[in-house]
């Protein structure tokens, strides 16, 4: 009975009830990202010693195709970032130059945030590219979550080894995510939370991101809008339309 109570708020398509790890990862990643996204999101980047505030517009269709700009301080406006598969592009208008970003940068830093340009394309899905099992509940500030140990399939081009994600038990939808290096070592933190739904999808709209090895650095991202009904043309996710922008 205690099983069918963890289940109740959460089904996947079809309305099943969510039973293995697997079934949650896939709920998770359908709810979060759907087939295609259209969103407005500000990002406010903080360190030790300085601040820093972008406003972000980004587009995302299935796991291949990705663009997004900046929209403010006026200064960055128009900076974009284009992925189609593997390859990957940056533009600055006012240089008018395109730089082509290695398969190896998506572990960079994306302008300067602790969010990686992985995280900021969505060239990862976690459902497909991880295994998945449940390892014992954990306590947070009085809080049960389900955790879920996620391992990189052998095949997998992904950053991290492991992510172990700790899922709310009502809506089962990750508060934390917690990444480690392939010497098991935890080297950052995401924290979840503020969900609302969009178009049928309930999103965690705030995302704070903290690196373990800078001190006093974090990055908090936060969804204004999102539109999953969204309809893109066949144009959309290309050279032109980054330069053109």
């Amino acid at each position: 009975m205690k099983l069918k109570k963890e289940w109740f708020f959460c089904v996947a398509i079809g309305g099943a009830p969510l039973k293995s790890a697997d079934d949650w990862l896939k709920y998770m990643e359908q709810q979060m990202r759907g087939d295609q996204s259209q969103a407005e999101v500000s990002m406010k980047i903080s360190a030790p010693t300085w601040e820093r505030e972008l406003e972000i517009s980004t587009d995302v269709k299935g796991k291949n195709e990705a663009l997004t700009f900046i929209n403010s301080p006026a200064k960055e406006k128009g900076i974009g970032t284009l992925r189609l598969n593997n390859n990957m592009w940056n533009y600055f208008p006012k240089l008018k130059r395109k730089v082509t970003v290695s398969p190896s940068m998506l572990l960079g830093s994306w302008m300067g945030s602790d969010f990686t340009n992985d995280d900021l394309l969505k060239a990862s899905s976690m459902s497909e590219d991880y295994n998945h099992v449940f390892k014992p509940d954990e306590k947070l500030s009085g809080v049960s979550y389900k955790v879920i140990e996620n391992t990189a399939k052998s095949d997998a081009k992904v950053i991290w080894p492991k992510i172990v994600t700790l899922a709310d038990k009502k809506d089962c939808l990750p508060r934390y995510h917690r990444y480690y290096d392939k010497k098991g070592e935890l080297i950052r933190t995401l924290a979840l939370s503020n969900v609302q739904k969009f178009d049928g999808h309930n999103v965690p709209t705030k995302w704070e991101m903290t690196p373990l090895k800078e001190k006093g650095r974090k990055t908090i991202m936060t969804y204004k809008k999102i539109n999953f009904k969204v309809n893109f043309p066949s144009n959309h996710f290309t050279i032109q339309n980054l330069t053109d922008k």
